[in-house]
Formats: structure tokens, C-alpha cells, sequence
């Protein structure tokens, strides 16, 4: 049984793909559409019969520049990990790990995994490592116009673009394609949020006096005191950052949460307190 590969806007492979992808996670159909997929996201997988035949396992990587502690570093975020349940048990999954492996024997990878495969990936030498939360104790009531953008919007993919505000801590310099994909998934779509005299788009939702500020996007330098003052918000007594703020100069703390486990593999240091941000896993 080859091993296929696609890294690019394949729609012939994309419609044999989304068959396996959809009942297992959602229709991935409305991201091919976008047109998105490029070089950077690379599919490995198996075909039933032949090359032209039903897709019937897929491991997916995405080439990302990661900054870590102000070096940038090639990794791989590891997605779309699947296997129909007509076929499992055979070995298809550990057969396309070891494949992305030998291709990208010196890597670091990374990928999100619930509670249900903690056995499965660190066959492989990934390790389970645990995110922390950014949190700050501070009252935002601005009487500020709120500006909302349209999920679509042309503005929103320039922002996403143009962004110059970046974590040294631990951030993603290209993930944008993937920051559109979760933009115009679902509940991200409603939360848009432009201020125009920063510059600044926000991807932020409020529950009771915590503002989850999922994301921000800024075309020039931004301090935390400034975006306070014009975030569109009342009632704000706690922040939470879905993304490490230390580019704000925010005085931020680090708190425990109970997320689902990280996993990493290559990484040759301690990670410390980190937190990946939101809209950039695959």
C-alpha cells in the first residue's frame, strides 16, 4: 500500500480526504475552499486498492516557524490524525508516524491529543507537557464604539497577515493559514473586533467579568495600558490570554488549567511556563 503525499491545493485529493475527515472530525470543505492549503501543509497517507481509491488513513503536518524563548526554529504541528474504523487495528497509523518521522528525523513536533490516545503518541517519543494560563487581575469598562468585522471580511486575513506583535516567549511567525482556518470554523467568527486607532484586531469574548482575549493581531507596536483603553468592554475584572502577552508588556501571572495535554517531540530544553496559542494549532 504506497504512502501518498500532497502539499498543495489539490481538489481531487482534498475531496478524497474530507471523505475520511468528515464523519471523524467536521467538513473541511469551506478551508479548501478558501483555497489555503499550501507547501507548508503536508498530508501523508494511505489508499485502499490503489493510489486512486479510498483514503482510508492520514497523518497531516504543518511546516511551522516557531518562535521559543527569541530564536526561530522549523517545527512540525502534527493534525488530522485519523484511521477509519473500518480499517483500524492494523497498523496504518504507526506505519504514516514512522514515515513523517524518517522524513523529519531532527524536528521538533508538537500536536494537542485528548485523554483517549495518551498511549498512542508517546510510542513514538512525544511527551506529554502541560500549558499554563496567562491571567490578569485589571477593570476594563470602556465606553468605546464597538467596531465588529465580518468573519470574511478582507480586513481580518490583512490583519492576520500584517501582525507585528509576537511573543518571545513562545509564539508561531506563519501560522496565518491556520489562524483562518479557526477564524471561520465556528464560534471564533463572532468575536472580531477591530480597534482602528491601534491598528489592532482582537478575537476576544466575555463571561461575566472575564474577557477571553483569544487573540490579537496588531499592525505596529502595541502596549498592554493603550489596549486596555480601547478594548470595546465592560464589567472586566479578570483577563485571559489565549496566547502568551509578554509583547504587550502586560503583567501577566501564570496559572494551572485543566486543558488537554500537549505533546512534544525533539525538544531538547525544559519548556518552563508557556501557553501555545489558540488559533494556531492544526
Amino acid at each position: 500500500m504506497p504512502i501518498l503525499f500532497n502539499n498543495s491545493n489539490n481538489k481531487d485529493y482534498q475531496r478524497r480526504l474530507n471523505a475520511l475527515l468528515s464523519p471523524i472530525f467536521l467538513d473541511f470543505t469551506f478551508w479548501y475552499d478558501l483555497n489555503l492549503w499550501d507547501e507548508r501543509y503536508e498530508s501523508y497517507a494511505l489508499a485502499l486498492d490503489n493510489e486512486d481509491g479510498p483514503i482510508v488513513s492520514n497523518i497531516c503536518v504543518f511546516k511551522t516557524q516557531m518562535l521559543w524563548r527569541g530564536k526561530l526554529i522549523e517545527a512540525l504541528s502534527v493534525g488530522a490524525v485519523c484511521t477509519d474504523p473500518n480499517h483500524r487495528g492494523k497498523g496504518y497509523a504507526r506505519l504514516l508516524m514512522e514515515h513523517v518521522i524518517q522524513c523529519y528525523p531532527n524536528t521538533p513536533m508538537y500536536l494537542s491529543a485528548n485523554e483517549s490516545v495518551l498511549d498512542f503518541y508517546p510510542r513514538f517519543g512525544f511527551r506529554p507537557v502541560r500549558e499554563k494560563l496567562p491571567v490578569l487581575d485589571c477593570a476594563i469598562d470602556n465606553a468605546c464604539p464597538t467596531v465588529k468585522l465580518a468573519f470574511d471580511d478582507p480586513k481580518v486575513a490583512r490583519y492576520v497577515r500584517g501582525h507585528k506583535v509576537f511573543s518571545n516567549v513562545l509564539d508561531c511567525a506563519n501560522t496565518d493559514t491556520i489562524t483562518l482556518f479557526h477564524i471561520h470554523l465556528g464560534p471564533y467568527k463572532a468575536c472580531l473586533y477591530e480597534i482602528p486607532a491601534l491598528q489592532t484586531l482582537v478575537v476576544a469574548s466575555q463571561e461575566g467579568a472575564t474577557l477571553h482575549l483569544h487573540a490579537l493581531f496588531a499592525l505596529g507596536p502595541v502596549c498592554w495600558e493603550e489596549l486596555a483603553a480601547h478594548l470595546p468592554f465592560t464589567g472586566v475584572r479578570r483577563v485571559e490570554f489565549g496566547f502568551v502577552p509578554d509583547g504587550l508588556d502586560a503583567p501577566f501571572r501564570w496559572e494551572e488549567f485543566d486543558g488537554d495535554p500537549l505533546f512534544v517531540r525533539g525538544a531538547d530544553c525544559e519548556l518552563g511556563d508557556f501557553k501555545f496559542p489558540d488559533l494556531c494549532f492544526t
